[in-house]
C-alpha cells in the first residue's frame, strides 16, 4: 500500500515538472510567431514616381570675350641720355636741379680733379643736348668717376611706358596690341595706349620680356617717372557661347554639362572648352544657342533625371 502511494507521488511530481517545462517553453517561444509566419506577407507598396531635383538654369546666348593682361609699368623718356664726366675727382658744385630745363653746352656741374699734393684746375661738365634734368645721382662733395653718369637729361617729347610680361603671354602680345593706362594721380581716368616696341631677347633671370607702349596724352598730364597700371587687351572673340565656369563638370579630362529639355528632363552633353576670361569660359562645341543650361544643382544630376526649374 505504501509502495502504491509512493509511486503515485512520483508520478504526480513528474507531471508537475512536465507542466513547468511546457509553461516555460510557451513563454520563451512565442507560439504566435509561428502563426504569424504562416500568414501571407503584405506586399509593400513602392512608389514609381520620380522625385524632381531643384535646379537653376540659364538660357545660352552668344557674347563677346575679351582677354586681358594686367601689370604695372614705369613712364620713361626713351630719348634720355646720361652725362658722364671727362675726369674723376670730387664734385665741387652742381648748378642745376632735377626738373630744370637746360640748353646745349650749359654748365651743369664742376669737378675738382686734384689729388693730395697735386692741385688741378676745376673742370666744367656741360649738357650735351638741351632737355630736362631727370636725375642727379651725386651730391656736392661726393667722389665721381668717368664710369658713372653724373646726370640724366630727357627730351620729354615722346614718353614711353615700359613693363615686363611673363613668357607665357608673349604669343598673345605684339606690335599694335591695344592697352589702357590708369594712374593713382588721375582716378577714374583712362589713357589709351598701344604696344610699340618688343625686346628682341627674353630676360633669362625672370623669364620675362620687356615691352614699350606709346600713349595719348594731349594735356601733358603724364610725367616721366610715374607708375601706371596697364591693361593689355589680347585675345578677342565675337559671337561665341560663353558660360559660367562653375557650370562645368569633368569626368577625367572630358568636360560636360547638363541641359534641361522642354519636359524638364536633364541630359548630359560633352563639350569642348576654349578661352577662359575671369569666371567665364568659351564653349567651342557641344552646346547650342538657346539651350537651357543647368548652372546650379548639376552635381546631383544623371542622364534622364527629372528637374524642377527654380525661378
Amino acid at each position: 500500500m505504501a509502495k502504491q502511494r509512493s509511486k503515485k507521488r512520483i508520478a504526480g511530481l513528474v507531471v508537475l515538472i512536465l507542466l513547468i517545462i511546457l509553461a516555460t517553453a510557451l513563454v520563451v517561444i512565442n507560439p504566435f510567431q509561428y502563426l504569424k509566419s504562416l500568414a501571407p506577407e503584405a506586399v509593400a507598396e513602392t512608389s514609381t514616381e520620380q522625385v524632381a531635383v531643384p535646379v537653376r538654369v540659364l538660357q545660352t546666348a552668344t557674347s563677346t570675350l575679351q582677354n586681358t593682361i594686367r601689370t604695372n609699368g614705369s613712364v620713361i623718356d626713351p630719348s634720355s641720355l646720361d652725362v658722364y664726366p671727362e675726369v674723376a675727382g670730387t664734385l665741387s658744385s652742381l648748378t642745376v636741379s632735377v626738373g630744370q630745363r637746360v640748353e646745349k653746352d650749359q654748365v651743369i656741374a664742376t669737378i675738382d680733379p686734384s689729388r693730395p699734393g697735386v692741385v688741378y684746375k676745376e673742370v666744367a661738365v656741360k649738357a650735351p643736348a638741351g632737355g630736362t634734368i631727370l636725375a642727379l645721382p651725386f651730391v656736392v662733395g661726393a667722389g665721381v668717376s668717368m664710369q658713372a653718369p653724373l646726370a640724366r637729361i630727357g627730351m620729354l617729347e615722346n614718353l614711353e611706358v615700359v613693363t615686363d610680361i611673363a613668357e607665357r603671354h608673349i604669343g598673345s602680345v605684339g606690335i599694335g596690341t591695344k592697352a589702357e593706362l590708369t594712374f593713382k594721380a588721375y582716378p577714374g581716368q583712362r589713357f589709351s595706349a598701344e604696344v610699340s616696341r618688343l625686346s628682341p631677347v627674353l630676360n633669362p633671370g625672370s623669364r620675362t620680356l620687356e615691352i614699350g607702349l606709346t600713349f595719348e596724352d594731349a594735356e601733358g598730364k603724364i610725367k616721366s617717372g610715374m607708375f601706371p597700371t596697364i591693361t593689355l587687351f589680347t585675345e578677342h572673340l565675337d559671337s561665341v557661347i560663353a558660360i559660367p565656369r562653375s557650370a562645368l563638370l569633368y569626368s577625367g579630362s572630358q568636360a560636360y554639362l547638363y541641359i534641361a529639355d522642354n519636359s524638364n528632363v536633364a541630359h548630359r552633353v560633352n563639350v569642348e572648352v576654349g578661352l577662359q576670361v575671369d569666371d567665364m569660359i568659351e564653349i567651342k562645341s557641344g552646346l547650342n544657342e538657346g539651350d537651357l543650361l543647368v548652372v546650379e544643382g548639376q552635381s546631383l544630376l544623371t542622364e534622364g533625371t527629372l528637374v524642377r526649374v527654380l525661378q
